[in-house]
């Protein structure tokens, strides 16, 4: 793909892709449930892997790189007595951790075996039935084990009581897997450190899935690169229980105010974009990508803090970030779990490696605002944003 968009504010209506993190919850607790739960085409690559997974009779399934579709089945089929699945997918995924959720989920009486190396996937697994009972979990690796746990928790004769130890990550989501499990009948108490889950059964409302505000993140950055810009963001809530809805008050203080209206969230731009010194995604790590290239296109200063997983998600997204941005003349220092920039875009125009990493892809389209952008494996978006270069190259100037 390669893009240089019209110099310009921009304007537009862009159509996002509904929300994963809620319906990747929702798919597993209709499984759950054992109701049929329908989504639109079009979806999210991520969604419909962990779909088809729940729809398959195969004895052997492969996400491919869904990693949130790994967690969640492998939490999911330790608890489906009498069946057996091998759970793998692609070589990235054989390199992410699963020993904390794997582990937990046998200390409470389930059946799972590593078939390579130990602590990652493939795994083979002998779904029986579990009891239920208390269970400490590390939280500091990722919000998606908790999350795991929680929702096989009201499938549990004695339910299930989780005390997370260390620093959690990305509290919000396990604050959404929650809400998801509440809006679906479970009775489900989380306290600061501990989640206290009653057995129970769960019944699936008609839902009305909202928009991705990951998705939306790369739209305020295109409108942050071009002051005076206005956009609509069509079916996102401003009063949303994702996580990265924080977007709005970070972009207000930036320069960026949002403003609900029917169809969705309209932002728009002012004469003067000014970035933080400093941000913290560690409840917000999705974010992190699209706060990098915002900051080299503008040409400001800026250190990313609470980068603690970021090493293991698609790709190392730390180390990639450092490549690419030093190859568009902007400096890069890394600090533990932190990352500063600084320095502005000195090329003619850039060529973008995404490390087949979506977020790598699409983060990286606001460099297009500022030189003629060249982005490789452009594809990988269909992971969460199947039509997101239609929606940018549909930006028209004011």
């Amino acid at each position: 793909m390669r893009l240089h968009l019209p110099p310009g504010p921009l304007s537009g209506e862009i159509d996002l892709p509904i929300s994963k993190s809620i319906a990747n919850r929702y798919l597993i607790l209709d499984a759950l449930a054992g109701q049929e739960f329908s989504l639109a085409d079009n979806l999210p690559e991520d969604v419909e892997i962990l779909r088809s997974a729940l729809n398959s009779d195969s004895s052997e399934i492969s996400v491919g790189m869904a990693g949130t579709a790994i967690r969640f089945l492998t939490a999911f089929y330790a608890i489906q007595d009498g069946k057996t699945v091998i759970l793998t997918g692609a070589d990235r995924m054989k390199q992410r951790p699963i020993g904390i959720l794997v582990d937990t989920l046998n200390e409470l009486g389930a059946k799972i075996e590593y078939l390579e190396e130990d602590g990652f996937p493939p795994l083979k697994i002998k779904g029986n039935k579990l009891s239920g009972g208390e269970v400490n979990v590390s939280a500091s690796v990722s919000s998606q084990f908790v999350s795991a746990l929680m929702m096989i928790g009201p499938m549990m004769k004695n339910g299930l009581r989780i005390n997370l130890e260390g620093k959690v990550l990305s509290r919000p989501y396990i604050e959404l897997t929650a809400d998801c499990m509440r809006k679906c009948g479970a009775e489900i108490q989380f306290d600061g450190s501990v989640i206290s889950i009653e057995s129970s059964s769960y019944k699936i409302p008609e839902l009305n899935i909202e928009s991705d505000w990951s998705a939306a993140s790369y739209f305020y950055a295109l409108a942050a690169a071009r002051p005076n810009s206005k956009l609509l963001l069509k079916g996102l809530k401003l009063d949303s229980t994702q996580g990265d809805s924080i977007l709005a008050d970070w972009f207000t203080e930036i320069g960026v105010t949002s403003v609900q209206k029917e169809k969705g969230v309209q932002i728009q731009s002012g004469s003067e974009i000014r970035l933080p010194q400093k941000v913290d995604f560690t409840s917000n790590p999705d974010l992190a990508q699209t706060f990098a290239f915002l900051a080299v296109t503008l040409g400001q200063t800026l250190k990313l803090t609470g980068l603690d997983n970021l090493r293991l998600k698609e790709t190392n997204r730390v180390e990639a970030l450092k490549t690419e941005i030093k190859k568009l003349g902007g400096s890069v220092l890394i600090d533990g779990n932190s990352l500063s920039i600084s320095g502005s875009v000195s090329t003619k125009e850039a060529y973008i490696n995404t490390y087949n990493d979506h977020r790598m892809a699409m983060s990286s389209a606001v460099l297009s605002t500022v030189i003629p952008t060249e982005i490789e494996n452009s594809d990988v978006v269909v992971k969460s944003f199947p039509d997101f270069w239609s929606g940018v190259v549909g930006l028209t100037p004011v």
